[in-house]
């Protein structure tokens, strides 16, 4: 019996070997250690399997054991309770690991699709700005035109009025030999003579109204080299602000040419990877 024992059979008990006082009681002994050690296997192994599964509740029920027995069953409740004291934190770690996965979600989604919102609305905005900046060049480009016409215009009329000098300069050296002529003539020259002095006079004036004239055309030829020169810096700072709002808007909605992703895209693809990541998570 106690070879069949060891080898695993515990089931077997020892039948009746005499009548004498001595062998009742060492057959009753015998039965007695096979029940015991019977029933300590089928409650430690059920208790165990039951807690392998996750039901703690099934406990070892030590009723009837005794000294090492009692002590291991004890043993083995101790340690069904630390298992479940585990589980239960595992589970809490796992609901709060779900948890941070789903505020990581629902932020990345709210994130993204307000970058995406804003993206939209900074290209709309970027290319607004681009055609204004265009449309601003070309009006200061033809600002430099119409100013430097008039500075053109204006060379022109300093030309017309340097001629006009010229013709009034000589109109006075004629008026001057006129009445030079006027007066060795005596009383004969007397008219030619007052005619010699009105183009005088009017040769001075033309004259002066030239010089008056000058004054305004190189006034406007300086308003209009002022003119030129701020022109000239508007239309290279709103180039400058043209190229900037244009990388702007190849950095809101990317660039073809360099295969740089854009910030909707970008979002995007942040949204496709925090979604992959979540899964992932949820999933282990």
């Amino acid at each position: 019996m106690c070879r069949r024992a060891a080898a695993g059979d515990l089931e077997a008990r020892l039948p009746a070997i005499g009548d004498s006082p001595a062998a009742i009681e060492a057959r009753s002994a015998v039965n007695a250690l096979l029940d015991v050690t019977d029933a300590f296997v089928r409650e430690s192994g059920a208790a165990l399997s039951a807690a392998a599964e996750g039901r703690f509740h099934r406990r070892f029920l030590t009723r009837g054991m005794l000294g090492s027995f009692r002590h291991a069953a004890s043993t083995i409740g101790a340690a069904n309770d630390a298992m479940q004291a585990s589980a239960v934190r595992v589970a809490e770690s796992d609901r709060a690991r779900l948890a941070l996965a789903d505020q990581l979600e629902s932020a990345v989604l709210t994130v993204s699709e307000q970058v995406a919102t804003a993206a939209t609305e900074m290209g709309a905005s970027a290319n607004g700005l681009s055609d204004f900046a265009r449309e601003a060049v070309a009006g200061a480009e033809r600002g430099l035109t119409t100013v430097g016409s008039l500075r053109t215009a204006s060379d022109q009329i300093r030309n017309a009025v340097d001629l006009i000098n010229q013709v009034a300069s000589q109109t006075r050296l004629l008026a001057l030999n006129a009445t030079i002529e006027a007066a060795r003539a005596g009383e004969a020259g007397r008219g030619f003579s007052v005619v010699a002095g009105e183009v005088k006079v009017l040769a001075n004036e033309t004259s002066e109204s030239s010089d008056e004239i000058i004054g305004q055309v190189a006034t406007v030829q300086s308003a209009a080299a002022d003119a030129i020169e701020v022109l000239e810096s508007v239309t290279e700072s709103i180039r400058e602000m043209s190229r900037l709002v244009t990388g702007i808007a190849a950095a809101v909605d990317g660039s073809h040419d360099s295969g740089n992703a854009g910030l909707s895209q970008l979002a995007e693809v942040l949204r496709g990877e925090v979604s992959r990541f979540v899964t992932t998570v949820r999933a282990s």
